[in-house]
């Protein structure tokens, strides 16, 4: 059965953390026109990205326009197969991690609008 994914937009790093304090997610960075630059995922994005980094990241992105969105996802090994897989597919500019083919890929489609770059799983 293939997960459903929604990427809500967030304007800004900080804005994210405070809608997903304390809510596994898993995330997606982007730039203005919405292409991929960066898929993550983690436990609680609030405790990940503290509040220094969390500034520094929005200060190094200030008038560039790029965005965050992210998924409610509880269950971790649902999100980190997921995370591989998204990574692997689509092979985003900074992600360092998840190079090889998953030996269990995650199915996945999308609801909502969604940044332009993702695609359904084949």
């Amino acid at each position: 059965m293939a997960l459903i994914l929604s990427f809500p937009r967030f304007p800004t790093f900080i804005e994210a953390r405070k809608a997903f304090r304390a809510r596994p997610c898993i995330y997606v960075q982007t730039d203005r026109e919405e292409n991929l630059l960066r898929i993550g995922e983690c436990d609680d994005i609030w405790a990940r990205y503290r509040s220094g980094t969390a500034y520094t990241l929005d200060a190094a992105g200030h008038g560039a326009g790029n965005l965050l969105r992210a998924d409610a996802r509880r269950d971790r090994k649902e999100r980190c197969r997921l995370e591989a897989t998204l990574i692997y597919a689509l092979k985003q500019r900074y992600n360092n991690q998840h190079m090889k083919r998953s030996l269990n890929p995650a199915e996945y489609s999308f609801a909502g609008d969604i940044p332009r770059g993702l695609s359904v799983s084949r």
